[in-house]
């Protein structure tokens, strides 16, 4: 029996023989591609939190125009409230005037 023919005999075990290294090789080539590409994803996650981007004129007058807008807001929350007390301290006083005169006419 030749050679060839053993060969021919055992195609799959030689096939095996062939792939197996070769897919073994491509395996590790790809784990390691993907952890390289894991390292350089959390460096560049790492390096933009250290460095931020620089902001534009426009994005940094549309930040200041946003906190005006929140300021403002609250400006106008605290009016409404003074002047929900401002009524309510009026009331009182009104009542107090209604029963100072009461009693002023009861003397």
């Amino acid at each position: 029996m030749s050679l060839w023919q053993k060969v021919r005999d055992n195609k799959r075990f030689v096939i095996g023989l062939v792939v197996t290294p070769v897919g073994l090789y491509t395996g590790i080539r790809i784990k390691e591609w993907r952890t390289e590409r894991k390292v350089t994803n959390v460096q560049r996650e790492v390096q933009s939190v250290h460095q931020p981007a620089p902001l534009s004129k426009s994005d940094d007058i549309r930040a200041e125009l946003d906190n005006l807008r929140q300021a403002r807001a609250a400006l106008l929350r605290q009016e409404s409230l003074l002047t929900m007390e401002q009524d309510a301290i009026r009331a009182k006083q009104k009542r107090l005037d209604a029963q100072d005169a009461k009693r002023s006419a009861e003397k």
